[in-house]
């Protein structure tokens, strides 16, 4: 299932993964992967299968990365309404071994639910947390460039075909 339904003023649309896709580029494959199936999985919990009105959501983001922050914005549009925070010390699914960033987001609604949703602690591999590191750095060889490249693809590709089980721990907040 590569599509997440919300309503837009009423509207129901039905927002597919290859938009998002197009909309964000290659920068950050892994997160906008996850960053869908986070949403998908938050709406399933929240709503089942009713379309919510996007307008009453809001995300914490624990990751400060651009693909999960696009992920958010593109489903959500919470990013543009102010209504997306990034905490990168939310104390759920802090895995990154170099710095403090969360793989954990909680989406709300204007009605007081609230869903957190966290990324499993083995899906990323050691090695995507040091080419994170040596690229804030600037120490990335070409090689390093073309693995990195290799493993964000790859890792989106699992995060969209996984059972979200495999991939994302779900937690009804309230």
């Amino acid at each position: 299932m590569s599509f997440v339904k919300v309503k837009d003023r009423g509207e129901v649309l039905t927002l597919q993964f290859s938009e998002l896709r197009n909309y964000h580029g290659k920068l950050a494959l892994m997160a906008i992967g996850v960053g869908f199936r986070a949403v998908q999985a938050a709406l399933a919990e929240l709503y089942g299968e009713e379309a919510p009105e996007r307008s009453t959501l809001s995300v914490i983001s624990g990751h400060a990365g651009p693909g999960f922050r696009d992920a958010f914005e593109y489903t959500t549009r919470a990013v543009s309404r102010g209504a997306y925070t990034v905490d990168v010390h939310y104390p759920v699914a802090q895995y990154d071994p170099h710095r403090p960033q969360s793989y954990a987001y909680v989406i709300s609604d204007s009605q007081g639910a609230s869903v957190e949703v966290a990324l499993k602690a083995d899906f990323l591999p050691a090695v995507f947390y040091d080419y994170l590191k040596k690229g804030r750095e600037g120490t990335m060889t070409e090689e390093d460039t073309a693995a990195n490249e290799q493993l964000k693809a790859s890792l989106c590709e699992k995060a969209l075909l996984l059972p979200q089980s495999e991939l994302l721990e779900v937690k009804r907040l309230s």
